[in-house]
């Protein structure tokens, strides 16, 4: 009982000690706390004035500003009021050549024409990509408009959930096919917030490339011999391969064979070993895209060929590697301009929210842009447009206004178009 009580007592006379302690802090931080307020006050008082001011300047200072700070950097801290949101929705992993280009171009767009952009990452697969997409909605808000290459197989699922988030949404290319696009339907048909496509010809484009290699071998004298290496079993290796095949047909070639090495380097190395051997006399490979085209010209050259001589090589994207290797004569040429994917998205909400009317979407009268072809023969000409990794010498507001429906010159070859609204 003498143990208890006397721990009772201490606790008591501790608790009383506190109390006193407690209340002295009490008083003190209510002292503290009006010191603060009144200083808080002062500071937003000056604060206010200062914003007024700033807000003055940056008001008589943006129409005629040039696109100032990082690439990347919030376009909200430009243009405080009626900034449209968006969320380029990228389909594969955070470094991949390709859809890291078209992320920068689609950067530099965007903060030249005042528009804030967020980047997600796919994964490469349709249950990694809306998984990320309903992750990003949980905690972020809705942007005003979502940009995304549908995945096959889960086309109907993304596009239920976008409209249930009442999103607007363009989607790049035209990935889904058969009874899944009947699913889905048109633009517009279906879901009222599906505002359009951003839409090249994939076919034509496997097809310019064909003919040129096609061309060049005949102008040698020799009857072109061809081995093709495809990307994946998809619409868009597909639709490549079809344009080879009626460049082919056409042109009374000889096709060998037509491999899938699934964009994979590796993969279209070891093919490329193996179709030499089985057929000695290849002289044109034609590639679905640059990172394999790269990996071919690495296989010729180890089994002892020239490649740019022996046999011509070439491929797709328009990636910094191959337009070096088109310049140093190793690669012979270049499919691209779908880089400009996202920034043709950027351009067409642009002009959505100047209620402009604009060609950027596909419809059955024409593509949002056709593909061109890089070759030795024109690399030197257009090289400084495309070193750039984000295409800083293109004025994306001017290319903007080229694709209204009330210019006519939104019709022209996409190198030409760039060239002729590219900052002097």
């Amino acid at each position: 009982m003498y143990a208890v009580g006397n721990i009772h007592r201490t606790f008591l006379l501790t608790m009383f000690k506190n109390t006193k302690i407690i209340t002295s802090i009490s008083k003190a931080l209510q002292q503290l706390s009006l010191v603060m307020i009144v200083g808080l006050f002062c500071h937003s008082s000056l604060a206010s004035e200062a914003d007024i001011a700033e807000s003055n300047i940056t008001a008589n200072n943006i129409a005629d500003s040039s696109v100032e700070g990082n690439i990347g950097e919030s376009n909200a801290e430009k243009n405080t009021s009626n900034t449209v949101r968006v969320l380029l929705v990228n389909p594969s992993i955070e470094n991949d050549p390709f859809w890291h280009k078209i992320e920068q171009i689609t950067k530099q767009a965007a903060t030249e024409l005042y528009i804030d952009l967020a980047i997600i990452h796919g994964h490469g697969t349709r249950f990694f990509q809306l998984e990320e997409l309903k992750k990003y909605f949980e905690h972020n808000p809705a942007p005003d408009y979502i940009v995304l290459l549908n995945y096959p197989g889960h086309a109907k699922l993304t596009m239920d959930f976008l409209q249930q988030q009442k999103v607007k949404v363009i989607t790049l290319e035209q990935t889904i096919t058969k009874e899944e696009r009947t699913l889905i339907g048109t633009p517009g048909s279906k879901y009222k917030n599906w505002l359009g496509e951003i839409y090249f010809n994939n076919s034509s484009a496997g097809y310019m490339l064909a003919k040129a290699l096609i061309s060049m071998v005949k102008s040698a004298n020799k009857k072109p011999i061809i081995a093709g290496i495809s990307g994946h079993f998809g619409s868009e290796s597909n639709l490549r391969n079809s344009g080879l095949q009626k460049a082919i047909k056409e042109s009374n070639a000889q096709l060998t064979q037509i491999v899938h090495a699934g964009w994979s380097a590796e993969d279209a190395y070891q093919k490329t070993i193996g179709l030499l051997k089985r057929y000695p006399n290849i002289n044109i490979i034609w590639c679905a895209s640059d990172h394999m085209a790269l990996a071919v010209v690495n296989a010729i050259e180890d089994s002892g060929k020239v490649a740019g001589v022996d046999i011509l090589v070439g491929g797709f994207d328009w990636t910094p590697k191959a337009l070096i290797s088109i310049n140093n004569r190793k690669l012979t040429a270049s499919i691209g301009g779908h880089f400009m994917m996202g920034a043709m998205a950027i351009m067409a909400i642009y002009n959505e929210e100047q209620a402009i009317n604009h060609k950027i979407f596909v419809d059955e009268h024409y593509n949002s842009f056709e593909l061109a072809l890089i070759s030795q023969k024109n690399i030197n000409q257009y090289i400084h447009l495309l070193q750039s990794e984000t295409l800083t010498q293109v004025n994306f507001k001017r290319l903007a206004q080229l694709y209204s429906s009330k210019e006519e010159e939104s019709s022209e070859n996409l190198l030409e178009m760039l060239e002729k609204i590219s900052k002097k």
